[in-house]
């Protein structure tokens, strides 16, 4: 990876538009052998990527010697995606995505094994919309409507806030690249920032930084609220928690026009998308 973005950026004086080149992608009939060529078992482990983000561990198990028919077995199915280069070691008890590309294959496996609808001309109208007014609550309404709207029944029993992080930003960046990156899982004195919308300095976007915090709640657990999702309050925990994000920002890039804004998902029922309002230099609510 690093090879390829230093070959185009010294030769072409360019950074390259996607930062892995195709040789980079491990096809999903790979991860389809891994498990034994069951359907099940590959929507399983796919589905566990997307979602958890981390696989369990046993140090000792990526060091010591096993039969290469081990390989595909579902005990060493970290193993084999740690030799694979989809997952790194996080620390010594879970492996995890060793950046955003491999994020992006992991979000592609589960779109291709599910069926999920990616043709351009189904989200070119969402996107240009984006890129001639950027408005986060349409966007995200967009994804909601034509991407989570194609997700089986099935997918909704193990999911959680990261696939909704995840797959948003991967769709976006699909399309909305050539003016922003994103950071995922920033780190700031309070804590780690869930994603961040980033303007390209050399773009119409440049000044631009928009944070997002993703919450979710179950079917379940939007049943027990008993309180209708268009009824559904940011809560203040959650303003808080992002406000702490803000004030780091605003210390590194004074200039930055930033905005503030909470997500909740429930279920495969609706969402709410808030924003909190800038009342003075550095102060939200």
């Amino acid at each position: 990876m690093l090879m390829f973005f230093l070959r185009q950026f010294c030769e072409q004086k360019t950074i390259p538009d996607d930062l892995f080149d195709l040789n980079l992608r491990t096809d999903l009939s790979w991860i389809r052998r891994l498990t034994g060529g069951s359907n099940e078992n590959t929507k399983e482990l796919v589905s566990q990527l997307t979602t958890r983000e981390t696989i369990s561990i046993n140090r000792k198990s990526l060091v010591s010697q096993f039969n290469v028919s081990e390989f595909f077995e579902p005990v060493f199915y970290p193993v084999s995606l740690f030799y694979l280069g989809i997952l790194t070691r996080k620390d010594e008890f879970e492996l995890s995505f060793p950046n955003l590309s491999m994020k992006e294959i992991a979000v592609e496996y589960f779109n291709e094994i599910f069926r999920i609808d990616l043709g351009q001309e189904k989200y070119k109208e969402m996107m240009q919309g984006f890129v001639e007014n950027p408005d986060l609550f349409k966007l995200f309404s967009d994804y909601w409507q034509l991407y989570v709207s194609q997700l089986p029944e099935s997918v909704f029993a193990q999911m959680n806030e990261n696939f909704y992080r995840t797959t948003f930003y991967e769709l976006c960046s699909r399309y909305l690249s050539p003016w922003f990156t994103w950071n995922v899982e920033r780190s700031y004195p309070s804590g780690k920032s869930d994603l961040e919308f980033v303007g390209k300095y050399h773009e119409r976007f440049s000044s631009l930084r928009w944070v997002i915090e993703f919450k979710y709640f179950s079917n379940i657990e939007l049943a027990r609220l008993k309180t209708p999702i268009e009824e559904f309050e940011v809560q203040e925990e959650d303003t808080r928690q992002i406000r702490g994000y803000a004030e780091g920002l605003i210390q590194e890039y004074p200039e930055a026009k930033i905005r503030l804004f909470v997500i909740y998902c429930f279920g495969n029922q609706g969402f709410r998308v808030f924003e909190l309002t800038r009342n003075s230099p550095g102060k939200f609510s």
